[in-house]
């Protein structure tokens, strides 16, 4: 050991305190994002609101400082405790002094020495904490998960700087976050688990942040993942794992090649049964094995400017699934928000909604997904299984200017959604070139861009409560794929009740505009200016062709068009444009009710006339409105 003086010590520093400036170490600031003065000191407060330890201006009053390492501070250090001591092991340099209020706080490596006569050596530090003071190096082969399980448990509080790997990268086990605490990782980090976590119950993550409050990670382009060749059983190895806690914000950071999921949201082994204000901000999820997110249970959640991507192994492997687990009320799904985030080659959905757990006594679901864009998934965007009756939970799941790109099936699908349950909305959406393994009748897609169905597996006594706004289906494909535009489908028994078009369109290709279920009740379609029908033939009225313009356009005479059974919502105009007659016949027992009162038909030859016609609940029709005269 070398004794030097107070002033010799800032000397000494030389390097090694300019490294340490660098870090952050000396300056609470250096190394943060977004140029703050420092992120410990904003978030938590001043350091000198921090107990217990010591900061610089404690050297003041030590006249010596004893230059050594930390293998000799354990040993030599109990002569002169009054001393000041300046580590110099690489990495881990620093000043140390004696707290002999302390008896009991173990040798951790980093800011607590313990010496061969129990005396406790405390570093002198500002708000920052490195994990290379710990022994953290990221070698690519020694497992660090005690060394840097201290490094955070003695940041809490404090801010955690962890560096670059030396080679390689950071190969650690399971690590818990405590609370109040910012972790910064230097850009180009690499941290991988272990390829032992466990995959039965209790399941191991990557990272836990559990039970706890006030958590920042500024990542800087650093990635966390797995070896995904050493996990391919089992879906509970995920990167991040954020279960009962509150106020959680990630940033800049990649989450891939799990054994699980890339983000995990909810409350396993929590206390909590949700978590509160979690922010994911430019995150990516890659390669991950069952999901890049998977939200459970949150009050306050969003994503913004996201990447969830090519996710494949086990189901449900989508991009994002929201999916709670409990069906007593417990689950919660509020302030739910997607912002200008991606889903794109995933092997399931980009965007999965799947609501089977939920029921009638859950609080109302708030889920908004606002220009987000899927390409390349089986479908874009899905919302489905809400139930029946008592398992009818309530709410909102939207979709505001998102868009849907390559699809191998629908860009949109709600299927097996009671019509009792959650409210899907689709506004201004866009589906483009979707159905390109091109499977016109498959039950679930239907050659459609936007689809409301069924799936066996899951019965629903009706399924429906379903808007679309001004939604656009579009093919410009020189062979296009796209069949139907919008369309309504049972696959079952089920009844469909309450959809409506408003405003909506079909752009390119051979598609229809809507393919709407005979079965269908209070479906409403209004779209300024309607799209045209041409009809030539008599023959029966199509539910396709609700809220479509019929005209007798290139007819060679005269025609009878039988109306389908009306029902509530459906409505029909119908325009003379070849001297022809259009004679308009309800159902068996059925009439069209006029303002002169109820007839068994109406009918016009009249070049320029129209009439529109309304279904009503009791089985008959009703004129909403003529040009012209209809007898």
């Amino acid at each position: 050991m070398e004794t030097i003086s107070r002033r010799k010590l800032l000397a000494t520093l030389g390097a090694a305190g300019a490294t340490l400036a660098t870090g952050g170490m000396l300056n609470a600031g250096a190394g943060v994002a977004y140029g703050q003065a420092s992120v410990t000191e904003n978030v938590y407060g001043k350091e000198d609101k921090v107990d217990g330890k010591f900061h610089w201006k404690d050297l003041e009053n030590i006249d010596f400082c004893v230059k050594t390492t930390l293998s000799e501070l354990r040993g030599g250090a109990d002569t002169r405790p009054e001393d000041a001591y300046f580590v110099t092991d690489s990495g881990k340099e620093g000043c140390f002094l004696y707290d002999p209020t302390d008896t009991s706080t173990p040798d951790n490596t980093g800011t607590v020495v313990v010496t061969a006569g129990g005396k406790r050596f405390k570093r002198v530090m500002t708000g920052t904490v490195s994990a290379s003071w710990f022994g953290a190096k990221g070698d690519g082969a020694t497992v660090e998960t005690a060394a840097l399980q201290n490094a955070l448990n003695a940041a809490a509080g404090r801010k955690l700087w962890i560096p670059k790997q030396a080679n390689g990268f950071y190969l650690t086990g399971q690590l818990f976050v405590p609370g109040d605490i910012v972790i910064e990782f230097e850009p180009g980090t690499v941290v991988q688990a272990i390829d032992t976590l466990n995959l039965k119950a209790p399941y191991e993550r990557l990272i836990r942040i559990k039970n706890v409050k006030n958590v920042l990670i500024l990542g800087n382009g650093a990635v966390l993942k797995m070896n995904k060749a050493a996990y391919l059983t089992g879906e509970q190895a995920h990167i991040f794992d954020i279960s009962g806690s509150e106020n959680v914000t990630i940033e800049r950071l990649s989450a891939n090649d799990s054994g699980g999921d890339g983000f995990y949201v909810g409350n396993y082994e929590a206390t909590k049964s949700y978590c509160k204000n979690v922010v994911l901000r430019d995150c990516t999820a890659d390669n991950n094995r069952r999901q890049g997110l998977s939200i459970i249970s949150v009050d306050g959640f969003l994503a913004d400017g996201c990447r969830f991507t090519n996710t494949t192994g086990t189901a449900p492997k989508s991009g994002v699934d929201i999916e709670p687990n409990n069906n007593t009320g417990v689950d919660v799904l509020k302030k739910v928000r997607f912002v200008g985030c991606m889903a794109d080659g995933n092997v399931g959905r980009g965007f999965l909604v799947s609501l089977q757990k939920l029921t009638a006594s859950n609080e109302r679901v708030d889920i908004t997904f606002e220009n987000c864009r899927t390409r390349g998934n089986s479908f874009g965007s899905s919302v489905n299984y809400g139930g029946d009756g008592v398992r009818a939970v309530k709410g909102d799941v939207k979709f505001i200017d998102c868009m849907a790109e390559n699809e191998q099936y629908g860009g949109y699908s709600v299927l097996s959604n009671s019509s009792e349950s959650v409210k899907t909305t689709f506004v201004r959406c866009k589906a483009i070139n979707c159905n390109t393994v091109n499977a016109p009748e498959d039950p679930y897609g239907y050659g459609a861009s936007f689809i409301v169905s069924t799936v066996p597996q899951q019965p629903r006594a009706a399924i429906g409560n379903v808007e679309f706004i001004g939604c656009s289906s579009i093919d410009d494909r020189a062979a296009p794929l796209i069949v139907r535009g919008f369309a309504v489908k049972r696959n079952g028994n089920e009844a469909i009740r309450n959809v409506i078009f408003d405003n909506c369109r079909v752009i390119g290709g051979a598609q229809s505009l809507y393919h709407i279920d005979p079965m269908t009740e209070d479906v409403h379609a209004a779209t300024a200016p309607s799209p045209v029908r041409n009809v030539t033939a008599s023959g029966p009225v199509n539910t396709s062709w609700i809220g479509h313009t019929i005209t007798n356009a290139g007819a060679s005479g005269d025609m009878a068009l039988t109306l389908p059974p009306a029902k509530r919502g459906y409505t029909y105009k119908f325009a003379v444009e070849d001297a022809h007659a259009i004679k308009l016949v309800p159902q068996p027992g059925a009439a069209i009710f006029k303002p002169a009162g109820g007839g068994p038909d109406v009918q016009s030859a009249n070049r320029g006339d129209s009439i529109s016609l309304v279904g009503r609940s009791d089985g008959n029709w009703e004129v909403a409105g003529a040009v012209g005269i209809w007898y």
